[in-house]
């Protein structure tokens, strides 16, 4: 074989020593060198792989987050729903109360009212029984009977005359409630007399009540059931004015 290389120009012991450094240095390049890279390449993959994992625990640690996240954004919806309707409520309440209240307010004002006005108006029809006197003397220029003519004006209001009421007179009633109306307050006394007589007349059982209307000048307004009996003094003026139309 030496010649047959030594034949083709080939130094048979060089090319074995070349052949032999070769491998020496193959080994030593692959000692030295790729064990310490294959090292580094499995760190590297490693690391690749740990932040994969990383990656992963993190995105499935957002997620979880998230849900948490939205869970309580649910709960405080829910419990700022929850204190909405409960302001709701408390300021619907203050309202009504507000509202009952103000129409308590508003109830006696009316009531206070009415009663003032009872009590002017009670005073007006002395006054008026005093200026009727006074006139009556005067325009006859002579003392006529002062209590015959504060009976004449008592009759004039209440249109009670001997005990009896006028606008009743007659007649037979039926009703369980009677309203009596008057242009001015009428005294007790006046009031127990109308009393007797609409329960005379009725069933004895009639709930009755008394208002004022100025509206109706004097004489009395009385409804009974369905019937009224209308002797005011506006009733009586109407009539003349058809009359004369």
């Amino acid at each position: 074989m030496g010649d047959a290389l030594g034949a083709m120009g080939i130094n048979g012991p060089f090319l074995i020593s070349q052949i032999v450094n070769f491998l020496i240095l193959f080994g030593l390049l692959t000692v030295m060198m790729w064990k310490p890279a294959r090292k580094r390449l499995d760190e590297r993959q490693a690391m690749l792989q740990k932040q994969v994992e990383d990656t992963e625990a993190a995105a499935k640690k957002l997620d979880q987050i998230g849900q948490e996240r939205e869970k309580v954004l649910a709960e405080a919806k829910k419990e700022g729903d929850k204190i909405v309707a409960q302001a709701y409520e408390r300021v619907e309440a203050i309202k009504s109360d507000a509202s009952e209240e103000a129409k308590k307010i508003i109830q006696k004002a009316k009531v206070d009212a009415k009663e003032e006005e009872l009590v002017l108006l009670k005073g007006v029809r002395d006054k008026v029984a005093v200026l009727a006197i006074a006139a009556t003397q005067k325009l006859l220029g002579a003392s006529l009977d002062e209590s015959r003519q504060r009976t004449l004006i008592d009759e004039f209001f209440s249109s009670v005359k001997d005990g009896k009421v006028v606008v009743l007179e007659g007649e037979d009633v039926q009703g369980k409630s009677a309203v009596v109306t008057s242009a001015l307050p009428l005294e007790d006394k006046e009031k127990e007399i109308i009393k007797k007589d609409i329960l005379k007349r009725t069933s004895g059982d009639t709930e009755i009540v008394f208002e004022v209307n100025p509206d109706i000048l004097g004489g009395l307004s009385i409804r009974i059931g369905d019937k009224v009996f209308d002797h005011s003094v506006s009733s009586q003026l109407a009539g003349l004015r058809s009359r004369f139309s």
